[in-house]
């Protein structure tokens, strides 16, 4: 099983899961909820074979002990085991911001200091958490 942003996720569904009702009910779901401002996650599974977990297990395990590019080593080894996926289901959870962001944020652009936020949020997600946070009105 596992779980990511619904971008990703979906890039490593199987055919099948892709084009079933499940999923396009479920994308409409998620859209209403990322529309919401809610973060939204995916999840999917795929049974596989203990021969070929151990071998991705032997890989992963190899790889996290490598000291140069530890992540992208680990990263490359996992997408090997992420595809064909079967989507089970979503999630959607309000992730609030914390205190006196909307304040920190507004004195910040008062003082004329130019504020950028970089998200891999979906886009209706990302001008929500704008607007809760006094960047976009």
């Amino acid at each position: 099983m596992c779980k990511g942003a619904d971008s990703v996720i979906e890039e490593r569904l199987s055919l099948e899961s892709k084009t079933s009702e499940m999923f396009k009910k479920t994308k409409i779901i998620v859209d209403g909820y990322a529309n919401e401002g809610l973060r939204t996650l995916y999840l999917a599974e795929r049974k596989i074979a203990q021969n070929e977990y151990d071998d991705w297990n032997q890989k992963v395990q190899q790889a996290k002990l490598e000291i140069n590019d530890r992540e992208e080593k680990v990263a490359k080894e996992d997408e090997k085991i992420e595809h064909d996926l079967e989507l089970v289901g979503s999630t959607a959870i309000e992730d609030r911001l914390q205190d006196e962001v909307k304040d920190t944020v507004e004195f910040m652009r008062r003082a004329n200091i130019k504020v950028w936020v970089l998200t891999g949020d979906k886009v209706e997600t990302a001008i929500n958490i704008g607007i809760s946070a006094g960047l976009l009105d």
